[in-house]
């Protein structure tokens, strides 16, 4: 089923539209009639100008077995306006034929409820297949000149695995059959295996069918599970247990005294219990291989692709670029880990937001990851964002590959002073909008306490200075020196003094650039952070600052939450500061009151 008929079937059946608390909710299906044998994709998508939301509630469902698939998440920043929209994917296989309804999904937020309609859906028997429970049993005849093998049972489960030895973490499917050859009193009841050592997903639909087995004909349901291992080793899937009420011949006395009663109840037909399980399955996961595994790997296995693309290449300094990194393919994508950026120095380079859409097309887990990054240049000029890399190993190969995308380059042209916390260089190909560190380089040759002494003495006992003078001069100019060959605790010291300035800069701006005055905050708490830290401010993320922080300051309790909670109002209001709704007027005066907290609780 490809994308776009989902698109125009979500357009066509969709339902209206419902508001509040600013966020929007629909819910549509791919189609409004299904065969038993069938599936329906529902799709909720949930809107709003918030980066964050709550998740959908589900009606209560019984006339369907309900399947997470996937959701996507895609948050955008337009003209200074943060937008988020959710789109959740379930996967519906009806359980009965007849009407049924999926009842209205609701979300609530900030105390206020809202919900789609409700869809009514038509389930239709499956096209050439008999359906155990639906009327009398059509047993297909078998074939010509053969005969149901002796001791044939009329009702058995099997279960089996595509693969006996897969590799950890590459994908096994799971089919448990169900086989049944005498009618059935109402739906069998599926108790699924106990699975321990494996990742899971449900491989919907519940296929339905016939098969000739041992000389007899079967009517059978089947359901697939891929499975995951984590681990290497020997590994059981339990069994598949099925309990079913088969149709039974009931003979009655004619001369008990009940006699008509019960033939006018159950007739000659009755009913028996049973309870049939599947064998254990057993498997043997294998490790991957030590050999040639690269140092950044981080347990991807499939096949993968990996692309980059960024929202424009023609910024100016201090303005923000959306950088897209995507990894598709084919494999577990619920387990792929970060995607590592590469260096960039001349970029701030902000927290990242994933993202994930699944897929189990033909019984084959895929997908896609995305990571969306926030840059900032720092310099204008012609700027190249790295090709990004990402290691994954292939179970067909045996082997571990490397999938990398091609530089991008950005034309990034000057900053004005709303757009970058601090002013331009001379003009040049490149023009520094921010450093880091500015270190004082001593003179070569002859100290400046020695040049002290020499005027001294120098200037015969009409010139000589009181002694106290002298030594104090001498002091002084030795801590200079001091400081000038230490230039972390020179960043360390003069942390606080530095992010001061800053926010100062940052409240006279307040009234007329509130942009550029969030600016400055934010550049306020990442230098104080990174010279406090040791560490370059235009490569600190937030949850860099929490590792360091905690490592450095373990006792840091509520200062740690004030931190990560500036950093984020922070950026909202420099990159969106129209979704704010008005947050940010004290940001300045709660900065001042964190930094001198913090001033007393991290450690040299």
């Amino acid at each position: 089923m490809t994308r776009a008929f989902l698109l125009a079937a979500s357009l066509a059946l969709a339902a209206p539209q419902a508001r509040g608390a600013d966020i929007l909710i629909h819910a549509s299906v791919d189609k409004t009639s299904v065969a038993l044998n069938d599936q329906i994709v529902l799709e909720v998508s949930v809107a709003g100008p918030h980066t964050s939301m709550p998740n959908p509630k589900l009606p209560s469902l019984p006339n369907f077995s309900v399947y997470d698939s996937a959701s996507s998440h895609n948050i955008s920043f337009i003209n200074g306006k943060v937008s988020s929209s959710i789109v959740y994917t379930y996967v519906l296989v009806p359980r009965f034929v007849g009407k049924a309804v999926i009842g209205p999904v609701t979300l609530t937020a900030e105390g206020t409820t809202v919900q789609t309609d409700s869809i009514e859906i038509e389930v239709v028997p499956p096209a050439g297949a008999r359906v155990p429970g639906q009327g009398p049993a059509s047993p297909k005849p078998s074939p010509s000149g053969s005969r149901p093998t002796p001791g044939a049972p009329d009702i058995f489960v099997m279960a089996d695995v595509d693969k006996k030895k897969p590799y950890v973490n590459e994908q096994v499917t799971l089919s448990v059959k169900f086989f049944t050859s005498v009618q059935l009193l109402g739906n069998p009841q599926y108790d699924a295996p106990k699975i321990s050592g494996f990742l899971a997903e449900d491989l919907p639909p519940e296929r339905h069918g016939t098969v000739e087995h041992r000389g007899r004909s079967y009517y059978y349901s089947e359901i697939r599970t891929a499975l995951f291992p984590a681990s290497a080793g020997k590994l059981v899937i339990g069994p598949a247990t099925v309990r079913a009420q088969v149709q039974k011949d009931v003979t009655i006395d004619p001369y008990a005294p009940d006699f008509f009663q019960r033939f006018f109840s159950q007739g000659f037909v009755g009913s028996e219990d049973k309870v049939l399980s599947s064998e254990p399955v057993e498997l043997r996961a294998e490790a991957l291989p030590s050999a040639g595994k690269p140092p950044d790997f981080t347990g991807a296995v499939g096949r993968f692709g990996i692309t980059a693309a960024v929202d424009r290449t023609d910024p100016k300094a201090g303005e923000a670029v959306n950088l897209t990194v995507t990894v598709q393919g084919t494999g577990n994508v619920k387990a792929l880990g970060e995607v590592r950026l590469p260096p960039m120095p001349s970029f701030r380079v902000y927290d990242t937001v994933s993202s994930m859409s699944l897929d189990r097309a033909k019984d084959v887990v895929n997908g896609s990851k995305v990571f969306k990054t926030v840059l900032v240049p720092k310099v204008s000029g012609p700027l190249m964002i790295p090709s990004v890399s990402f290691h994954y190993f292939d179970p067909a190969k045996g082997q571990y590959i490397q999938a990398s995308t091609p530089p991008i380059l950005l034309k990034v042209g000057e900053g004005d002073a709303s757009g970058a916390a601090t002013a331009a260089a001379p003009t040049g190909r490149l023009s520094t909008v921010s450093e880091d560190i500015r270190y004082l380089k001593p003179s070569p040759g002859i100290s400046s306490a020695t040049r002290v002494l020499e005027t001294v003495a120098g200037g015969g006992n009409a010139h000589t200075l009181p002694f106290l003078l002298f030594a104090a001069v001498l002091s002084m100019t030795m801590y200079q020196e001091k400081l000038a060959s230490d230039p972390k605790g020179r960043r360390f010291r003069g942390a606080l003094k530095a992010a001061r300035k800053r926010i100062h800069q940052a409240q006279d701006l307040k009234a007329k650039d509130p942009k550029a005055a969030a600016a400055l905050l934010s550049e306020a708490l990442t230098r104080y952070l990174g010279d406090k830290l040791d560490a370059p401010a235009s490569g600190l993320t937030l949850r860099r600052v929490v590792e360091l922080l905690g490592s450095k300051a373990p006792g840091l309790g509520r200062e740690l939450d004030s931190v990560k909670e500036l950093w984020e109002e922070l950026d909202l209001l420099r990159f969106a500061p129209a979704a704010s709704h008005g947050k940010g007027s004290d940001a300045a005066e709660r900065l001042s009151s964190v930094l001198e907290r913090l001033e007393k609780e991290v450690p040299r």
